[in-house]
């Protein structure tokens, strides 16, 4: 073979892919039974062979690569939708998070107190201006907003990643770069991997435990295997990456950067249940809570009037990430309290990507000096190649930037290889 790519997430299956369609002999390990990484679906779970999406989910207006993948494979979209409503003005800031039904000490805030809470927001906004880099937590007491508004603010943190609002810049939430236009998977997030990994010779079960470089290329070793190649991708999170063992060792620059760029912590739990026509009525958009979950937005409505909502769970060390059914008691009480309505859960799952091995976390918290450690960590070591959501200069935390990281792998290795030749 020619090219192993460590990794069957969406990083990795396009660099393969691109590699493949340039002639290279690829072959793909991935150390989970499954492919697609952070984008698995479930479809066991569920009742009606409905998907549960337990990683990545939406697609954003912008994001071309993942839009034209699924374009080429003939996977199709959800009808779009917001996350969330423009101001009065039709423009879009950190208040228009908080204009989506609040939940604040388990009852639901009534229409005019939350309109209060948006406008208060602001008006704080324009008379106090944040810097990019202030944590939303240090802004709103700087900016003096009422409790309530600090505690939907703090709930606007768990959208993307999931982490706590005094390690998320403003930046990330004002202007909303995200959620104005939106779409998901009609059948789920891994349609669009097990399209990619059509053809793709991928090896299951194959953790990868050490790379090494020889004067031809590279030896890869897995807990079952050894495989030689000219060139090898690793296309894995940034934890996963800090595990597997490199020889010789990674240059100070490298290692460095991955160690500067942690994983935001927690997990994702789905509910599905009753009465979806009246939920989806009530819940046109997306909710906030103050409790466990911080965040849920819902699927079309399915079969026999279900409904699947979707949520975040972010680790702030109370267990209730790692707590399946604990998890999906918070949920209940957001759905029903947010929506008004008593609908009946009927089945539901919780992924705690905190816990898993092979991920880490949900996704990279890029958030410092991210220009430069963005630059870093996509850079190659010789034969070795560096791909993942954590390295891309463009929708970095999303499976399009993942995409796209992949491709650029795939060109640096043909790039390589032109001028070995």
């Amino acid at each position: 073979m020619t090219t192993i790519v460590v990794g069957a997430g969406p990083a990795g299956l396009e660099a393969a892919r691109v590699l493949v369609r340039r002639g290279e002999d690829v072959v793909v390990l991935e150390a989970n039974p499954h492919i697609g990484g952070r984008t698995y679906t479930d479809r066991t779970r569920l009742c009606y062979g409905q998907p549960a999406d337990l990683g990545g989910s939406l697609i954003d207006l912008g994001q071309d690569k993942i839009l034209a993948v699924c374009a080429e494979l003939g996977i199709e979209l959800t009808s779009q939708f917001a996350l969330f409503p423009a101001e009065p003005d039709g423009s879009y800031s950190a208040a228009s998070h908080v204009r989506n039904p609040i939940v604040l000490d388990g009852a639901l805030l009534a229409e005019c107190a939350q309109q209060r809470i948006a406008e208060e927001v602001s008006d704080a906004l324009a008379r106090t201006p944040p810097e990019p880099t202030e944590p939303v937590s240090a802004w709103t007491r700087r900016s003096g907003v009422s409790a309530g508004a600090r505690t939907a603010l703090a709930g606007v943190t768990g959208y993307n990643p999931v982490s706590h609002p005094a390690l998320v810049p403003m930046g990330e939430i004002h202007p909303p770069t995200t959620g104005r236009v939106v779409w998901m998977l009609a059948d789920g997030t891994d349609a669009v991997t097990r399209a990619m990994a059509g053809g793709l010779d991928i090896r299951l079960e194959q953790p990868v435990r050490l790379i090494r470089r020889t004067q031809g290329g590279v030896v890869v070793e897995t807990d079952h295997d050894t495989f030689a190649a000219d060139d090898v991708v690793v296309a894995t999170p940034v934890i996963p990456t800090l595990a597997i063992g490199f020889d010789p060792v990674l240059p100070e620059w490298k290692s460095s950067a991955l160690l500067s760029t942690p994983m935001s912590q927690g997990g994702k739990v789905i509910g599905q249940y009753s009465h979806g026509a009246a939920i989806a009525q009530r819940l046109p958009r997306t909710a906030l809570g103050d409790g466990q979950v911080t965040t849920l937005w819902t699927r079309a409505v399915g079969p026999h009037d279900s409904i699947v909502v979707l949520g975040f769970v972010p680790d702030r060390g109370d267990g209730a990430s790692h707590d399946e059914e604990r998890a999906l008691r918070a949920l209940d009480n957001l759905v029903r309290t947010a929506s008004g309505v008593p609908a009946r859960r009927l089945s539901g799952i919780l992924k705690d990507w905190t816990q898993d091995e092979y991920a880490g976390g949900v996704v990279s918290m890029l958030f410092g000096d991210r220009i430069r450690l963005q630059a870093l960590l996509a850079a190659g070591v010789g034969p070795i190649h560096f791909c993942g959501e954590h390295t891309a200069n463009m929708w970095a935390t999303a499976i399009d930037g993942a995409m796209r990281s992949g491709e650029r792998a795939a060109d640096e290795v043909m790039q390589r290889r032109g001028s070995i030749r």
